[in-house]
C-alpha cells in the first residue's frame, strides 16, 4: 500500500541517509475516469430501471450518489502530492512532509533526536515518532506496522552513529 524509497547518499558526507514515503495511488487518471463513469452508468441504469417500475424517487438519490462519488475522487486527486521525507546528514535530521494543502519542514540536532515506536499490541497499531527538545513528529504514516518497526530500528542505528 505504500511506496518507500530509502537510500544511502553516495558521494555526500559519510552516513547520509534519506527516507521517502508516499501513499500508493494505484489508479491512473484514465483508469480513474473509467471506474467513475462505469459506476455512474451502473447506478444510473439501476435507478432508471426502478423509475420505470414506478419508483421514481430513486433518481434523485442516484444523482446524489454519483455526486458523492465524484467528490470522493476529487478529494483523492487532491492528495496525489502527499509525501514525507526524513534525511540524516551530518549532525542534522530534517523532516519534511506535505499532506493535502499543508506542508512543513522541521530540523533537529542528530545528537538530541530520539526515536519512539509505541505499539498498542505487540507489533500492531504502531506509531513511530522522532522527537527533540520536547517536540515529537510522527513519521511513517504511509507504512505498514512492519515497515514502521523496521524504520524505527534503522533510524535508531543511524542516529547512534
Amino acid at each position: 500500500m505504500e511506496q518507500v524509497k530509502t537510500e544511502d547518499c553516495a558521494g555526500e558526507s559519510a552516513g547520509a541517509f534519506v527516507f521517502q514515503s508516499r501513499p500508493n495511488h494505484s489508479l491512473t487518471r484514465p483508469q480513474e475516469r473509467l471506474v467513475f463513469w462505469s459506476l455512474a452508468a451502473l447506478c444510473s441504469a439501476m435507478a432508471l430501471g426502478f423509475a420505470l417500475m414506478g419508483y421514481w424517487l430513486t433518481l434523485p438519490f442516484a444523482g446524489l450518489e454519483i455526486g458523492l462519488l465524484a467528490w470522493a475522487f476529487k478529494v483523492l486527486r487532491g492528495r496525489e502530492g502527499d509525501y514525507e521525507a526524513l534525511m540524516i546528514e551530518g549532525d542534522v535530521v530534517v523532516l519534511e512532509w506535505h499532506v493535502g494543502t499543508r506542508g512543513e519542514r522541521r530540523e533537529m540536532n542528530r545528537h538530541w533526536a530520539r526515536v519512539a515506536c509505541d505499539c498498542r499490541t505487540p507489533g500492531r497499531n504502531c506509531r513511530l515518532s522522532v522527537s527533540s527538545h520536547g517536540r515529537a513528529t510522527e513519521v511513517g504514516q504511509y507504512l505498514s506496522d512492519e515497515g514502521r518497526l523496521q524504520l524505527a530500528a534503522t533510524l535508531r542505528s543511524r542516529l547512534q552513529g
